[in-house]
């Protein structure tokens, strides 16, 4: 069975990401474009949480050149090929360790070989994970949590995080893009993890974000609302508790 490669492409002109992905589609079914980025200061920031296996690169960018952005990506171990239509960058591009240095407009044959390299020297996915997980401690991403669900791990900003609730044997995340992640942790565990990151646990099933917090709500024994209009029920033996941490007791 096949493996497909994740690829992500970084160029600054759509022309150069457009033919390249035609490119890959049509000769190299065994890579998977997972995302293109035509601002490579845009691509630094979202590459992380993407960990693909190897970036397709432009050299010649504005702000922040395909080396720059590489180095700055080096901790991840992830595969470069530089694509670009000037020749006198291939040594530096070796000196960085990249896979290969492609010209403009792409000779098909070459980059199939380069692909080929690429399949030579595919990591395992632990090995991925293990790179990303030390690319989060090197950049001391304090707020960051992995949430392990079924389809795979997931590193989410705190921030982005509005409430846990609990669902028997399950955890279920609600996040600001209003997208949902289940876990088959105990709402527990996850208080421990997020206690001192601004989270209160308000009942037995539920642990909100203080952040995202709209409004508390008195009467009906007490609730809350969030910023996304949702009302979770305070518990009464919570209830005091709360307000105190709140500092309106």
């Amino acid at each position: 069975m096949q493996t497909n490669l994740k690829a992500v492409i970084v160029d600054d002109e759509l022309s150069g990401i457009e033919v390249l992905e035609y490119a890959l589609k049509k000769h190299c079914p065994e890579i998977e474009i997972i995302h293109t980025f035509s601002s490579s200061k845009e691509a630094l920031e979202k590459i992380p949480s993407l960990l693909p296996d190897v970036l397709f690169v432009d050299v010649e960018m504005p702000l922040l050149n395909g080396f720059e952005l590489v180095e700055k990506l080096a901790s991840l171990n992830i595969q470069v090929i530089f694509i670009t239509a000037y020749n006198e960058f291939a040594l530096k591009a070796f000196r960085v360790s990249a896979l290969d240095y492609l010209l403009k407009p792409v000779d098909i044959d070459e980059l199939k070989a380069a692909v080929a390299k690429l399949k030579s020297l595919a990591k395992p996915d632990n090995q991925a994970m293990d790179a990303l997980l030390e690319y989060i401690k090197s950049q001391k991403q304090i707020n960051k949590i992995s949430i392990s669900t079924e389809k795979g791990i997931h590193f989410i900003d705190t921030t982005e995080v509005l409430y846990c609730l609990s669902t028997g044997p399950y955890t279920v995340f609600y996040l600001k893009n209003g997208h949902e992640l289940v876990c088959s942790k105990s709402i527990g565990e996850y208080e421990k993890l997020l206690g001192d990151k601004g989270f209160y646990r308000i009942h037995n099933s539920s642990l909100i974000s203080v952040e995202h917090l709209k409004r508390f709500v008195r009467t009906d024994g007490g609730y809350v609302e969030m910023s996304d209009g949702k009302t979770l029920t305070v518990s009464r033996r919570k209830k005091d508790e709360f307000l105190s941490y709140l500092g309106h007791k």
